[in-house]
């Protein structure tokens, strides 16, 4: 299963969560509690963090706060075009607002979104469709929101402003927080739909963007491109990694052997792995959550037989470690997943 994200994720998305923590008294000591993330690196903007540690981070605060504030809200309305480098001034500079969003969406991975978005146009509607289905199921609700506050806030910067939508659905239960949402979209949220959407008049794909230059926008599209294909060729290495590890998750191999399958050393692999923003020991981590979620819910074996299969030697350390993942026992995981959370596979 491929990991949902690009190996690495630009430091901003930390960043931004940590300005939120301390308008609400929470220190860099608390926010970047667990992760390899280095403080004096939040200033930077050419650095990159692993997935692991920008989730980790959205969990220390989320564990602080609970629902007492709108995290999502407050930290998606902090991007704005500038905040992305050259993907915003890409999107500054296209020519009309059907050509930000093509090229936007052809370079989402370099952003901070967390869905996998689609545009649809039909009739005289366009539909922004957020798939959140492989989102870790607890931080599923702060992501969505992030990723809707991000869009309204990239969408008062570039498009005009007679925005209105003609739709907001969520998949979510109605937000502890739905006045000050209600208040930040424009318009009234309807909870508990099928799938994540925004919708607009399809009229406005066609209007012209005030700051259009085409060839700056080939220029930054350039950049764009090195930079993806730079995550590719990192993604690449991992993906050999982590197939080789899910081939067999009861017996995972030590990275001495999955070193010498692919004819390098120990070591090469650890730098390999490092620049990727990852480690041998998280890539086990991510499949064995993987499997043991796939187990739980499609299959009936007991607790204990799903940690035998994953190669764990005591029942408890499984246990310990799903916890870890997920926030819940196996067991409870199995039950929410039965009663009506399916998605989760």
């Amino acid at each position: 299963m491929p990991l949902p994200w690009p190996i690495k994720r630009h430091i901003c998305n930390v960043r931004i969560l940590t300005e939120v923590a301390s308008e609400h008294d929470i220190g860099l000591h608390v926010s970047l509690a667990g992760t390899a993330v280095d403080p004096a690196a939040l200033d930077s903007h050419d650095t990159y963090v692993s997935i692991d540690d920008e989730l980790r981070v959205a969990r220390n605060l989320l564990d602080r706060l609970g629902d007492h504030i709108p995290l999502g809200l407050e930290a998606g309305s902090r991007y704005h075009p500038t905040t992305f480098g050259v993907w915003g001034f890409m999107i500054l500079c296209s020519p009309t607002v059907r050509s930000a969003i093509d090229v936007g969406l052809r370079y989402l991975a370099l952003t901070s979104f967390a869905c996998h978005m689609q545009v649809v146009e039909r009739d005289d509607e366009v539909l922004v469709i957020a798939d959140d289905r492989h989102l870790p199921a607890d931080l599923r609700p702060f992501l969505v929101e992030r990723d809707g506050a991000t869009l309204m806030s990239l969408a008062r910067d570039v498009l005009p402003p007679d925005l209105s939508f003609t739709r907001l659905e969520v998949r979510q239960p109605r937000s502890p927080h739905d006045a000050l949402t209600t208040a930040f979209f424009g318009r009234a949220i309807d909870y508990d739909q099928p799938r994540n959407c925004a919708g607009f008049d399809r009229a406005l794909m066609s209007r012209r963007l005030p700051q259009a230059d085409q060839p700056m926008r080939r220029r930054f599209e350039a950049e764009c491109q090195r930079q993806l294909a730079h995550f590719a060729g990192m993604d690449h290495v991992v993906s050999r990694v982590r197939d080789r590890l899910l081939a067999n998750p009861d017996r995972i191999p030590t990275m001495d052997i999955v070193a010498q399958e692919m004819k390098i050393t120990a070591r090469t692999l650890r730098r390999h792995l490092a620049d990727s923003g990852t480690q041998f020991e998280a890539l086990v981590d991510h499949v064995r959550q993987d499997v043991a979620e796939r187990l739980l819910i499609r299959t009936e074996l007991a607790i204990a037989d799903v940690a035998e299969r994953l190669g764990y030697s005591e029942c408890a350390s499984f246990i310990r470690a799903f916890k870890r993942w997920k926030s819940v026992t196996p067991r409870q995981y199995r039950i929410s997943a039965l009663n009506g959370a399916p998605d989760n596979a």
